[in-house]
C-alpha cells in the first residue's frame, strides 16, 4: 500500500470511530478524498488527506471553489505551523495534523470503552465531558475545543 494511501486511510479511520459515515470519492473533478457524515447527519465534511500542506495550496483553493453547499473543508497533513492555520482560519476551511485526528479517535475509544465498563457516573473528567463525546470531531472541526 503507497504512503499515501495509508495516510488516507488512517485519517479514515478516526472518522469511522466516531460513527461518521465515510464515503471514498473516485471522481477526478473533486479534489478531496473523501466526504463524511457525523451519525446525525448535521455535519458535512470534505476531507483532503495531504502530506504537506504548503505543497497543497493552490489545490485547496480550487477544491474551495467546488466545495458542494452546506460542507466544511477539512484538510488534514502530517506538520501544520501557525502560519498554514492562520490561514486557512483566514481561508475558511479546517487544517488539523493526522496525530490530533489519531487523538480524537483514541480519546472516543477510551470514552466507549468506559461506557462499557461500568455505570459509574464519569461524565466529567479532567474537564472533558463525556456526555459531548459523539461531536468531539464536530467540535474540533469546528475549532469549538483546539482550533
Amino acid at each position: 500500500m503507497s504512503k499515501q494511501k495509508q495516510f488516507i486511510t488512517a485519517c479514515t479511520l478516526t472518522f469511522k470511530a466516531f460513527d461518521f459515515d465515510v464515503t471514498m470519492t473516485n471522481n477526478k473533478s473533486t479534489l478531496w478524498n473523501f466526504i463524511t457524515y457525523n451519525p446525525n447527519n448535521e455535519k458535512h465534511y470534505c476531507v483532503f488527506c495531504t502530506p504537506s500542506l504548503s505543497k497543497s495550496k493552490g489545490l485547496i483553493k480550487v477544491a474551495l471553489k467546488k466545495l458542494p453547499k452546506h460542507h466544511r473543508l477539512v484538510v488534514v497533513t502530517e506538520v501544520l505551523t501557525d502560519d498554514e492555520e492562520k490561514e486557512a482560519r483566514e481561508q475558511d476551511y479546517t487544517a488539523t495534523e493526522l496525530t490530533t485526528l489519531k487523538r480524537y479517535g483514541q480519546e472516543m475509544l477510551e470514552v466507549r470503552n468506559r461506557e462499557e465498563s461500568g455505570p459509574e457516573d464519569s461524565t466529567k473528567e479532567g474537564g472533558f465531558d463525556y456526555d459531548e463525546a459523539d461531536n468531539i470531531i464536530d467540535q474540533a472541526i469546528s475549532r469549538d475545543r483546539l482550533f
